[in-house]
């Protein structure tokens, strides 16, 4: 059974990246922003083995939307930006509307690899 993230826990969560999802950057709520668990919590629910941390330690939760924390779900961080990257494609293959979007100039692809609001802040900080 999942054990709650104490307030105090929580707290520090938010504030790692001053109130931005650390996927995508988008600006979250204080109250009820999701915490995610950047090793999947259910790899290593009882072991070390993947750091050598505690799953629940501050340096493996991270602030999150409620959409990247749901479609990352129990992905590891390389397997969801694979996913991420084959969103455009999926689109393409499976939704007339962003076919007729694309056409019409409404929407642009953007190619360019993924990199996560965590990595650009940490990259701003010589992290």
């Amino acid at each position: 059974m999942r054990r709650p993230i104490p307030k105090s826990v929580r707290k520090l969560v938010y504030q790692k990246y001053n109130g931005h999802c650390a996927y995508c950057g988008c600006e979250i709520p204080e109250k009820g922003f999701n915490v995610d668990h950047l090793h999947c919590l259910r790899n290593y629910e009882n072991t070390e083995e993947f750091t050598g941390i505690d799953v629940h330690d501050i340096s493996n939760l991270m602030p999150s939307c409620g959409s990247c924390n749901r479609y990352k779900a129990t992905m590891d961080l390389k397997t969801f930006r694979q996913q991420l990257q084959k969103i455009p494609d999926r689109l393409k293959r499976d939704v007339c509307t962003y076919n007729i979007a694309l056409r019409y100039g409404m929407v642009q692809e953007n190619r360019e690899p993924i990199k996560f609001y965590f990595e650009k802040v940490e990259e701003e900080h010589g992290n």
